[in-house]
């Protein structure tokens, strides 16, 4: 599915013209690309920013939609020795 035409039709359906859905464009296009649980709760969250009244309003709920995607990703991610000895002092 093809990113812009799926936040033209969010866009219409909350009675938006497309050009309301702009800035969310890059998260839309990234939730397409991630894993089936992941896609549907940002492109969830998506649509319930557009139904939001203002632009603000709809950039905050993208970044939070971002952030939670970002984090259940990462949620099973252990760091390597590497980036644990970062942290540590210079002998």
């Amino acid at each position: 599915m093809e990113a812009e035409r799926l936040l033209e039709a969010l866009c219409r359906r909350h009675g938006l013209h497309a050009e309301a859905g702009e800035e969310m464009l890059p998260l839309v296009r990234w939730a397409l690309g991630a894993p089936p649980e992941v896609r549907e709760r940002v492109l969830a969250t998506v649509e319930r920013s557009l139904g939001l009244a203002d632009r603000a309003a709809r950039e905050r709920a993208a970044d939070e939609a971002l952030l939670q995607a970002v984090a259940r990703v990462l949620h099973d991610w252990s760091p390597s020795q590497g980036i644990l000895d970062l942290g540590g002092s210079a002998a």
